[in-house]
């Protein structure tokens, strides 16, 4: 799989992230305000719904001709830290579990109970790392996954979402 890759203009990024589904990259320009603004939220996140206009058209197998979308992950240095392609409107535990089993073992799977504002923040309920984490706690995502989009350890992970678990934000489902 390439790696995703990123230009960075004045106004604008141009990102190309990889999609599984059509096995090749998906340009994306996108504005920097734009990007901005959804860090406000905790990360920001590009869906991009498209479909391959390329399809092998004698191979069986080939769906990428259907319509499917690309989430890409924006940190606040406007660097793609994740993506996750997906059929309809977003990915299913099961096709979680089983996206993260390949490599073997336990999956947990960080979901959001609770809807925090931005505000929390400012009146020192979460720290702005906490509130940028439960963003990525979409349930479309391992908590390894977490640790990656996010840009962090695996441990402080687990350890901010025992804190967070245990101040009723975040549940952590677990798959075998």
């Amino acid at each position: 799989m390439p790696e995703n890759k990123v230009k960075k203009y004045f106004s604008l990024i141009e990102a190309w992230a990889w999609c599984d589904i059509c096995e090749d990259m998906v340009a994306l320009r996108i504005d920097k305000k734009e990007i901005i603004n959804g860090l406000k939220m905790g990360i920001y996140t590009k869906e991009y719904k498209h479909s391959n206009p390329y399809p092998i058209p004698d191979d069986p197998d080939d769906v990428s001709g259907q319509e499917h979308t690309v989430y890409v992950y924006i940190n606040d240095s406007f660097d793609v830290t994740g993506v996750k392609t997906f059929f309809g409107e977003s990915l299913s535990t099961e096709e979680i579990a089983a996206e993260a089993t390949q490599a073997g073992g336990e999956v947990r799977i960080p979901i959001v109970v609770k809807e925090i504002p931005p505000m929390a923040v400012q009146l020192g309920m979460l720290t702005k790392e906490e509130f940028m984490v439960l963003k990525i706690c979409d349930g479309m995502n391992s908590l390894e996954q977490v640790a990656e989009i996010a840009q962090k350890n695996i441990e402080k992970i687990e350890k901010m979402m025992d804190k967070l678990r245990k101040k009723g934000l975040v549940k952590v489902i677990r798959r075998t």
